[in-house]
């Protein structure tokens, strides 16, 4: 039992870590607990994207590889029964309290109990597909409007770290339920079902893992295509994913000999906020549009590689964001207080040049850390003369250009 429990554990707490870099740290939160009669967990995780959440149930095995095929799925339903088990008694409407120890946040508390949930998700360890379809009647596809899905560990995983982003995979688990139900109870078997939706962007007309596996097979060279590309769409997304996860942590001594007036723009070292607000806009961008910001950053950066004086700049924007304007910029032995004082006036020059109302600057600081800004939440942007002269000055004479990412 001890031993069991111990690589649960374990594995809940890999889970949490492999999530934490593409969905950002700050939002997943492992073991939520509340108060019911007695202290009681909730779900293995709880995973929040703009107020609404992914409640997600795991269940690990103490030794994959010991058991038979016929004990493994005996195991398994097992598994996914305690698994559905649990959610449905989670999203019973109830207004209690409750809380996560959250490794960098510490204690968070969610006062009106859990946000809204979009998906609840039964994972269970298994190293071999299995049916669950002879026990519909056990395992709920749907509770009060809210879509249950059932993966392997493994398959849920693989899927997440594909797709990189939380508006990328709630669009998947929102297509999988095109799928017919015995699709929707089989686990382990999640390939050809992501494969298919890669190739289409849409599980509609997918009549199961065998329609999947032909339709994937005849268009082989289309899929690797697209392959090639997430490879690139990973690498770029993971340079915002960088600047996101070192947001949450900052130097003890980040503001030292700084002017009064520039250090009141930070959160004091131990009520910090605004940093979740910048992280709230990385996260919500989904997969295409986080890659192509990626790209520009890293494009900017480069510009000046060996150099040890200067700095350069860019912009883009993106159709997705209407209201948005990012700028990205690289410095090299530029003095820092001179630095912050200037991202004020650049990002108001950028709102008026380009009309915008929202704007986010990044600035790689002598690519040993990042400077960030965004505008403030609510606030509404009228542009003065002099915003309008810095924004001429700043960016009129930039090159533009469209960039089209291929999707699926």
């Amino acid at each position: 039992m001890a031993l069991s429990q111990s690589r649960t554990q374990w594995a809940e707490r890999q889970a949490e870590e492999l999530l934490s870099a593409p969905f950002i740290s700050e939002f997943v939160f492992r073991s939520p607990q509340m108060i019911d009669a007695s202290q009681k967990e909730v779900a293995d995780l709880l995973i929040v994207h703009k107020g609404n959440g992914l409640l997600v149930s795991q269940k690990a095995q103490e030794d994959p590889e010991s058991r038979s095929d016929s004990k493994n799925e005996l195991w398994v339903l097992k598994a996914a029964r305690k698994g559905v088990s649990q959610l449905l008694g989670a999203l019973r409407p109830s207004s209690k309290p409750i809380w996560c120890e959250h490794p960098r946040r510490g204690r968070v508390d969610f006062p009106a109990g859990l946000p809204p949930i979009a998906h609840g998700l039964v994972t269970v360890e298994t190293l071999r597909p299995v049916d669950l379809q002879h026990a519909a009647e056990d395992l709920p596809l749907s509770k009060d409007g809210v879509a249950i899905a059932y993966f392997s560990l493994s398959d849920f995983l693989n899927v997440a770290l594909q797709l990189r982003t939380l508006p990328e995979l709630m669009r998947y688990l929102d297509a999988r339920r095109e799928l017919p139900e015995a699709a929707l109870r089989s686990v382990g078997d999640e390939l050809a079902l992501f494969e298919f939706y890669l190739l289409h962007g849409t599980l509609a007309g997918c009549l199961g893992h065998n329609h999947a596996r032909v339709s994937v097979q005849a268009a082989e060279c289309e899929l690797n295509g697209i392959l090639e590309r997430f490879e690139e769409y990973r690498l770029c997304s993971g340079l915002l994913e960088h600047v996101a996860d070192s947001l949450a942590t900052r130097s003890v001594t980040c503001l030292d000999g700084l002017m009064p007036n520039l250090a009141a723009h930070f959160d004091p070292p131990h009520q910090r906020q605004n940093y979740l607000l910048m992280q709230e806009v990385l996260a919500d961008l989904p997969l295409l549009d986080r890659a192509a910001l990626g790209k520009q950053f890293a494009d900017v950066t480069a510009r000046l590689k060996g150099r040890t004086e200067g700095y350069c700049q860019a912009t883009a924007h993106l159709d997705s964001r209407p209201d948005w304007i990012f700028v990205f910029g690289s410095s090299r032995g530029w003095a820092r207080d001179g630095m912050l004082r200037s991202i004020e006036p650049v990002m108001r020059g950028a709102l008026a040049h380009y009309r915008k109302q929202k704007c986010m600057v990044l600035i790689d600081r002598d690519g040993e850390g990042y400077e960030v800004a965004i505008t403030r939440p609510g606030e509404v942007f009228i542009p003065t003369a002099e915003d309008l002269l810095n924004g001429r000055k700043l960016f009129a004479g930039l090159a533009m250009k469209s960039v089209p990412l291929e999707g699926f």
